[in-house]
Formats: structure tokens, C-alpha cells, sequence
């Protein structure tokens, strides 16, 4: 329900809301109450209704610490691995250099990939809809046209 999501949601939190018709609208809470939604999306606001949203997502926070750290550690054992392949290892002081370089550009293209990639989450999705509507071709000696089944 929306009162379950104003818990886990706060005013300004950047969120992608999925509407019934499947058309996705990015944007900033404005305002959450039991039954409307309110989201700031390109300068306007946009009032949904709790009928008209079918599933929010939220973007995780993410440090970019983690690529950055793996990006550093390939771009040293890189430079050290190509070095003790020639012998170069007792030169500590050139082979401490270049893998701090190697490093470094690794860290950044760790860091600058892990930005690319934000996870979300799933934090409202609709119950499945119990109605059920069938459409079936009548064809026999007597009849002909289509049968239209409703379930509630």
C-alpha cells in the first residue's frame, strides 16, 4: 500500500514510477499520501494516483568505491605481472610508479563504469488484478461469432 511506502520513501528520493499503461515517468517525490503520489518530472508535477501506478522503483545509492578499488588492483597486478614476465622486478622504485599509474587509470575506469551501472529496487508493485476477461470463436451448425467470457 502507499502508507507502506511512505515508510520506506522520503520526500525528494529520486524514483521511476511504471503507470498501468506502461509508460515510465523518472522523478522526485513531491508528496505521498494513502493515495495519490506526487512527483516533480522535468519541472511539472505530475499527480498519480494510486490506481494509475503500477510499480515504483528506487536507484540505490552506490560509492563507486568498489569499482574504483577492483580497477586499481587489475591496473596494478597488470604492470607487476608484465614486469616479473622480464625480469624488471628488482627495480623497485620504477616498477612501484608505473603500477601506481597503471592503478590509477584503472581506478578511474572502475569508478567510471560502476557509475554507469546504478542498480534499482522494487519498492511497490501492484497486486495482480483477479479480473479476466476471454474471448473465444463460437463456430457450429446453429451458431456463429464470438463467445465473451467475464471473470470477477
Amino acid at each position: 500500500s502507499f502508507d507502506r511506502l511512505a515508510l520506506q520513501l522520503n520526500q525528494g528520493d529520486r524514483i521511476t514510477v511504471t503507470d498501468s499503461d506502461g509508460q515510465e515517468l523518472q522523478g522526485r517525490i513531491v508528496d505521498l499520501s494513502s493515495s495519490t503520489l506526487s512527483l516533480q518530472t522535468d519541472g511539472l508535477r505530475r499527480d498519480l494516483n494510486r490506481g494509475d501506478v503500477s510499480v515504483i522503483q528506487r536507484r540505490e545509492r552506490d560509492s563507486l568505491k568498489d569499482g574504483a578499488a577492483i580497477g586499481f588492483a587489475s591496473g596494478a597486478a597488470i604492470v607487476v605481472g608484465l614486469f616479473a614476465n622480464h625480469g624488471a622486478l628488482h627495480h623497485a622504485g620504477f616498477v612501484f610508479f608505473y603500477s601506481s599509474l597503471f592503478g590509477a587509470a584503472g581506478a578511474g575506469i572502475g569508478a567510471g563504469l560502476d557509475a554507469l551501472h546504478q542498480p534499482s529496487q522494487v519498492v511497490y508493485r501492484t497486486a495482480p488484478s483477479n479480473r479476466r476477461l476471454a474471448v473465444s470463436p463460437v463456430l457450429s451448425r446453429e451458431h456463429h461469432g464470438l463467445s465473451v467470457t467475464f471473470g470477477f
